[in-house]
């Protein structure tokens, strides 16, 4: 029996995989019926339909008396579409297993909802793997600020820049796409004044499958850009967080009064406009503010097979900012994707 449920889990975990949801949860769902699947689906993105409602216009008549198999708890809240815990219990499954409850104290109130109107509802099946699934929206409430992932591109010596400040182009495109997958997949990209100034980024996530662009975070401590910068042009929103002394525009906020820069404060700014993940991709001295605080989850490096011989290198981690486990690699083309996950 336990292989059984365990099987129509797994699968719901591996929907929630697809699509770029942030910032809401990942969530997979699974309608089985006398053995068989009547249903299934996954949350695409911010806007479109949760996971159950895909899976039970999907089963339609068939979701009646069956067990539903979700990896985040059911939403009680009325948002852009009615609360999922309602739309079962008027569907008449039998059975809800959920992996994980919901942490945001908007939204959860499910699991409860449905017990009151008589579905029997099991809670924690493969809870592991769903929260590894959906680590950056958990982490963000259990946290009190954005999961933060740090990226970087370096050569096989270690370098992320020439002594110039130059950098093009250390990985192919493969990694750099890979690279705009994870833009997509946090909800939002950070970096600092020298990145816009230099590069000239457009900080976009230009693959397919891609509905709502990452939200576009800039760090400018001294009020050195003009605003006219390419970021600043691109559709969507761009955060752009200065030091006192700036007037203030729609798209900007200002640090505290007293303060250079004090990343505690971005991020809980960041939180507070909802953002749920930050890919952190600026260059070295941005990186290392993060790495010095401690304030961040996990690393990703795209390790390209050319070397600098000299410049700045990757910041790496050091007390009292813990050590980095590796989770993962995984050749891209002629570059290798590196995963970490930081060891608290």
């Amino acid at each position: 029996m336990a292989s059984g449920i365990e099987k129509w889990m797994a699968r719901a975990v591996r929907l929630s995989l697809r699509g770029f949801p942030a910032p809401n949860p990942r969530v997979g769902c699974v309608i089985v019926k006398n053995g068989e699947i009547v249903g299934e689906g996954y949350h695409d993105h911010a806007g479109a339909p949760h996971a159950e409602s895909m899976a039970l216009a999907m089963a339609g008549s068939s979701a009646r008396g069956a067990d539903v198999f979700v990896t985040l708890e059911p939403c009680a809240h009325h948002g852009r579409t009615p609360p999922c815990s309602e739309a079962l219990v008027k569907a008449g499954v039998k059975r809800v297993w959920l992996a994980v409850p919901d942490p945001n104290p908007i939204a959860s109130g499910g699991t409860e909802y449905l017990r009151e109107h008589g579905i029997d509802v099991k809670v924690g099946l493969l809870a592991d793997e769903a929260r590894s699934a959906n680590r950056v929206f958990l982490t963000s409430f259990e946290m009190s600020r954005p999961y933060v992932c740090l990226k970087a591109a370096v050569t096989v010596d270690g370098f992320m820049t020439r002594e110039d400040g130059s950098s093009q182009w250390i990985t192919g495109p493969r990694a750099r796409s890979a690279g705009q997958r994870l833009r997509a997949e946090m909800g939002s990209v950070l970096v600092g004044w020298k990145t816009v100034q230099r590069d000239k980024p457009l900080l976009t996530a230009r693959i397919k499958g891609v509905v709502n662009q990452p939200v576009r975070i800039v760090i400018d401590p001294h009020a050195r850009l003009a605003g006219g910068e390419r970021v600043f042009e691109e559709p969507g929103r761009t955060l752009w967080f200065v030091g006192k002394g700036r007037r203030t525009l729609d798209a900007q906020m200002e640090a505290p009064s007293g303060e250079t820069f004090d990343l505690d404060w971005l991020l809980e700014a960041v939180q507070f406009q909802g953002v749920r993940g930050i890919l952190v991709e600026g260059g070295p001295r941005t990186l290392a503010h993060f790495m010095d605080r401690g304030l961040f989850d996990s690393v990703e490096l795209f390790v390209g097979p050319n070397q600098f011989g000299s410049g700045a290198r990757f910041p790496w981690p050091g007390s009292p900012s813990g050590s980095l486990k590796l989770r993962a690699v995984k050749k891209i083309g002629g570059d290798v994707q590196m995963s970490f996950l930081r060891d608290f």
